[in-house]
């Protein structure tokens, strides 16, 4: 089940990304831009659900989890990139 969280900055999104690839085994992700803030979407193993609310909750809001509430941000996002924290991740990591 996706978690949904917003960050008001790229800054903040991009750092948590950061920690999220060294610390968490995204399963899959997305990114949307809604106005100024992006909304991410992450699925992580369910023992690591906390871990995750905890970690991208530090940088941004947790808005809440379910598919529902993925589908809406991606119908409502004015640019949408899925698998999000895998294509950050390759960047970060170099």
């Amino acid at each position: 089940m996706p978690l949904a969280f917003c960050f008001e900055s790229l800054g903040h999104l991009m750092d948590a990304v950061s920690r999220a690839v060294h610390t968490l085994h995204v399963l899959s992700s997305a990114l949307g831009r809604i106005g100024s803030r992006f909304y991410l979407c992450v699925t992580v193993r369910y023992s690591e659900r906390i871990a995750a609310r905890s970690l991208f909750s530090e940088y941004g809001q947790y808005v809440g989890a379910g598919r529902y509430l993925s589908a809406c941000i991606a119908e409502h996002a004015e640019s949408f990139i899925p698998d999000a924290v895998a294509r950050m991740g390759r960047y970060l990591i170099r």
